[in-house]
């Protein structure tokens, strides 16, 4: 396993130097989405023949139900998904390989080279820094926080100068701890343990926020390297399963971990936003982002944001700098669900959904039972008894 993670490592550094550089993409006076507008090849017949309003319309990002598919498109049994997607994958190790010796070159007019967008490791850990020194750092167990440096020194070393690649990479893990919750919660369910499905529905919530979060840095060409997904989606199997593991011992520790990667990703989404802001305000925004936060249902939107009334967050989605301020401001709330979820495990106050609107009656064990016998005599007057 270890020589695979140093030959994925290899494979990554390699890669950012022979792509396009995102330096490169800046010194040039017209900025990269218009480049990829000026080539008309890239626009379907109809968009380029009608109004400019109507080209404006066109998403010029990656298009999701039309892009190559790197996982499965139907239910199937397990070892026929596995021998399709071996196969999906090895075309793609090949292709890689190309770009990484020179032989091929990858397009410049497709993401995430073409965006031309930058981060700064450094600037990341001085956010958080900042953030700690202002009290809000995360009280985590010594093993936990082992854990997550760890992990934050693997993605600055993988990931350099690919941010778009680390945010796939970064909501892929971040699906995983949702994942392992409600199977845990299903499981003492199960047993006939405990049963919390308010916390299962938060939960769900929170996972489908993550998911949106994916579709977005797919859409802008973060998951377009076999050795990103591969690593993405081993990483992803172990967290599930350490998780699981933990969560068996201790559910507070299970959040508290979570809530160090949620607070990480709020430190790495506004260091992003504030290096890239300019660029990012000229750009316009993924149909998917527009899909989740403006004309989609909303309910699941709400619904993970246990610390705000159902309506009361509805961000703008102009351009792809409110698209990433958004992210941001999710992962926020995410931060503070996982602190609420660690009060629940220590206190027992309850994690529910914002739209919970259960009537709490005031009536006493007598009153309901002199309901019910009032209820029956109506039901069963003495006339009709009579004669039994």
């Amino acid at each position: 396993m270890t020589r695979i993670i140093c030959l994925l490592v290899v494979l990554a550094k390699s890669h950012a130097f022979v792509t396009w550089r995102p330096q490169t993409v800046c010194r040039s006076n017209r900025l990269p989405f218009r480049r990829i507008i000026a080539d008309e090849s890239r626009v379907p017949s109809d968009a380029r023949q009608g109004s400019p309003s109507q080209q404006e319309e066109v998403d010029f990002y990656i298009e999701l139900t039309q892009h190559k598919k790197f996982d499965g498109t139907k239910p199937d049994s397990s070892w026929n998904l596995a021998l399709s997607n071996f196969a999906r994958q090895s075309k793609t190790i090949g292709e890689e390989i190309l770009q990484m010796t020179g032989i091929v070159k990858q397009d410049p007019l497709l993401p995430p080279q073409v965006l031309g967008l930058t981060l700064s490791n450094k600037s990341v850990a001085q956010t958080e820094a900042k953030r700690i020194a202002a009290g809000d750092g995360v009280d985590a167990h010594p093993v936990s926080m082992a854990m997550y440096k760890l992990g934050c020194s693997i993605l600055d070393t993988v990931f350099e100068e690919r941010p778009i690649q680390r945010f796939w990479f970064l909501e892929v893990v971040a699906r995983i701890p949702y994942f392992s919750y409600v199977s845990m919660l299903h499981l003492y369910e199960s047993l006939g343990w405990w049963r919390c499905v308010e916390l299962r529905k938060v939960h769900a919530a929170e996972e489908w926020n993550e998911l949106h979060h994916l579709l977005i840095m797919e859409s802008l060409g973060g998951n377009l390297l076999w050795s990103d997904r591969f690593l993405a989606y081993h990483a992803a199997i172990l967290y599930y399963w350490l998780l699981i593991l933990v969560f068996l011992g201790s559910p507070r520790i299970a959040y508290q971990f979570m809530e160090l990667l949620e607070a990480h990703a709020v430190d790495t989404y506004t260091t992003f936003c504030r290096q890239n802001k300019q660029r990012l305000q000229q750009l316009p925004a993924p149909s998917v982002a527009k899909s989740y936060y403006a004309s989609g249902d909303l309910y699941l939107f709400d619904d993970f944001q246990i610390s705000r009334p159902p309506g009361s967050r509805r961000p703008p989605c102009d351009n792809l700098y409110d698209v990433f301020m958004n992210i941001a401001a999710d992962e926020g709330e995410h931060v503070k669900t996982m602190a609420a979820c660690q009060e629940y495990a220590l206190s027992g106050t309850r994690v529910v959904s914002p739209h919970l609107n259960y009537a709490a009656g005031s009536a006493s064990v007598e009153d309901k039972r002199q309901m019910w016998k009032e209820w029956s005599e109506q039901m069963n007057p003495p006339s009709e008894m009579e004669g039994f």
